[in-house]
């Protein structure tokens, strides 16, 4: 496998949706490098530094973004284009976290099932185990929400998924946009527990069949709705290419800028004050 590397970032925290009990815990988190490569034969981007044994996702992992408004009308949006081609459909919804998402299609009347093996809470409707074909279950359609980021082998992940589906249905998949981290410099969105990053472009060439893509949460994430059968392995060309802004960093210093200048942190003082 022919790579190039685009980026490259050391000792950040292998889990930042942890919550720790102390300062002094967080400060003595486990650290791992990024170092992002483009795959010359697929046109995929990944950290090639990506050890999934340095993670451990426990109840103190909490990256539920639902208690805000903002999230909740991204997921009315998200639910709109459910509705669009599941309506009537049943549905399994692989790695649905702490179920938010889930029982909000259930209140809406949509039969579906939750698969994830860390998953703790009490709803009957979800199986915790990983989605394979000796569970037995199959559906229409596969929700697929900000997973495959986490994934080793992506490929390999969403062939499983298909296998395990008996081969049919189609697949709502949502995923951070790679495109909107580079065009925003945003240096926070590139963090170890996400081992993939993606363009709309990349599910283009994944899938043959495509009902509808598109990028939501004002261009932060990409979806696509496609057909699991479809799923082929994405060819590369010279428009893969990607190269992540010389200035992608500046805003790290900028914002340690800010923080040592003290009018600045006196004025944030009183506005919290106020």
């Amino acid at each position: 496998m022919t790579q190039r590397e685009i980026f490259r970032a050391e000792a950040l925290p292998v889990l930042q949706n942890r919550v720790f009990a102390t300062a002094a815990e967080a400060l003595a988190s486990a650290t791992g490098d990024v170092v992002l490569v483009q795959d010359m034969d697929t046109g995929l981007i990944f950290n090639s530094a990506f050890d999934p044994e340095r993670l451990e996702y426990d109840r103190d992992y909490q990256n539920e973004q639902a208690c805000s408004r903002v999230f909740q009308d991204h997921l009315n949006a998200v639910t709109a284009v459910i509705r669009r081609h599941f309506h009537g459909r049943s549905l399994i919804e692989v790695g649905c976290g702490k179920g938010y998402f889930l029982e909000h299609l259930q209140a809406q009347g949509y039969a579906i099932t939750g698969i994830d093996p860390a998953y703790e809470g009490a709803n009957p409707g979800v199986v915790r185990a990983r989605f394979e074909r000796g569970l037995g279950l199959s559906a229409d359609a596969i929700i697929l929400r900000h997973v495959l980021e986490h994934v080793p082998d992506p490929l390999a992940f969403l062939a499983n998924l298909a296998e395990a589906n008996g081969g049919k249905g189609s697949i709502y998949i949502e995923v951070p946009c790679f495109d909107w981290i580079c065009r925003r410099r945003a240096w926070f969105d590139i963090f170890y527990e996400h081992v993939n990053y993606f363009r709309l472009t990349d599910f283009e060439r994944m899938f043959g069949a495509i009902m509808e893509s598109g990028r939501v949460f004002g261009g932060q994430y990409l979806y696509v709705v496609a057909g699991l059968s479809s799923l082929r392995r994405p060819g590369f060309d010279q428009s893969c290419i990607l190269a992540v802004p010389g200035d992608f960093l500046d805003g790290i210093g900028r914002l340690a800028s800010i923080r040592a200048t003290p009018g600045a942190m006196r004025s944030g003082e009183r506005r919290r004050k106020g």
